[in-house]
Order: C-alpha cells, then structure tokens, then sequence
C-alpha cells in the first residue's frame, strides 16, 4: 500500500506499508547496533517507509527512510542501518523533485542521526532485527534533524501496521515524529 498524504503547512509524506520503494542496494555495508527488547508481538516480517518534504525559510527539507523488521524471541533487538559511501544514482520521482536533486542511499554522517530516532524500537518493537536498507537525500534538503525524525516516524509506522491503514491514522502518527 502507498499513500501520499498532503499535511498541515504545505507538507508532504508518501508511506509504504507492507512494501518498500525500489532503492535497495545490497552492496551498501551497514553500521550495526544492539537493543534490548522484550518479546515481539508482531508475528512476520514487516516492512514500511517514510518519505517527507516540508517547505521551510527558501529551502524544502526532504528525507525517505525504510525498510523492515523480522520478529523473534532473542530478547534482543539488531538494528543494522545501510550507508552509501558516494553519491548514488538520482531518484527523479521523489516528493522533492521540483526542488532538488534526490540521490538514492543514506550518506554516512546521517547514519548515527537515524540511530537516535530509534532507540526505544526495542521497547515498540520487541525483539528481531530491524534492517534499514532504504533511504534517499538531497544534498541541499537532507540534515539529520529530519532523519531523526523519519527514524522515530518509520518505527511507529511499522509497529502499527495492520491490513487496512486509514488516512487519519497514517496522519497520526506522521505528525507524532
């Protein structure tokens, strides 16, 4: 399912749930970290991302965060992060098109940025492995103010997904971040 959502103050998101945008790089070496995490109620591999552009002061801040979660009974959540070492190839049907140049992958120094957005996965999520293995930037609209907040919005988009997502509910919790 995608859903593009039009926000309050001329903002942007475009949500994946139960898919992901075709931007994932196998060959990108991931930055590796461990949580602690009860057991999950979630029960199959989930899989969800964020993509937002919110106009602000003569720029347009833009950002796209996903990937998914498995589920186990570990105790322990592994949160592995893709990073793109170089400019990857541009993305020209981004949110950020009209303003900016969209290159697929996560650029290193934003990779510690979506680790702080998802510190307390281990407590929404539980226990598995949470690969983030999608993402876009731009040069000029990217900081890592915005991934933080896309890491924080991607857990609770991922958390919460069941068959059928309202419109409201998806506003919801994009506000939330």
């Amino acid at each position: 399912m995608i859903t593009t959502l039009s926000l309050n103050r001329h903002r942007k998101a475009r949500i994946w749930l139960g898919e992901l945008p075709n931007l994932i790089n196998p060959d990108y070496p991931f930055i590796e970290r461990c949580l602690s995490g009860s057991a999950s109620d979630l029960t199959h591999l989930q899989q969800g991302a964020i993509e937002m552009i919110i106009p602000s002061a003569g720029r347009a801040l833009y950002g796209l965060l996903g990937g998914g979660f498995l589920p186990d009974r570990s105790g322990e959540l592994v949160v592995k992060v893709a990073v793109s070492e170089k400019d990857e190839l541009e993305m020209p049907e981004s949110l950020a098109s009209n303003f900016d140049t969209v290159y697929r992958g996560l650029p290193v120094e934003y990779a510690d940025s979506v680790l702080s957005g998802i510190v307390d996965a281990g407590e929404i999520l539980g226990s598995g492995l949470l690969l983030c293995n999608c993402a876009a930037h731009s040069p000029v609209g990217s900081s890592p103010r915005l991934f933080r907040q896309l890491a924080l919005i991607w857990v609770r988009l991922i958390a919460s997904q069941t068959e059928s997502v309202s419109e409201e509910e998806l506003t919801r919790l994009v506000s939330v971040g």
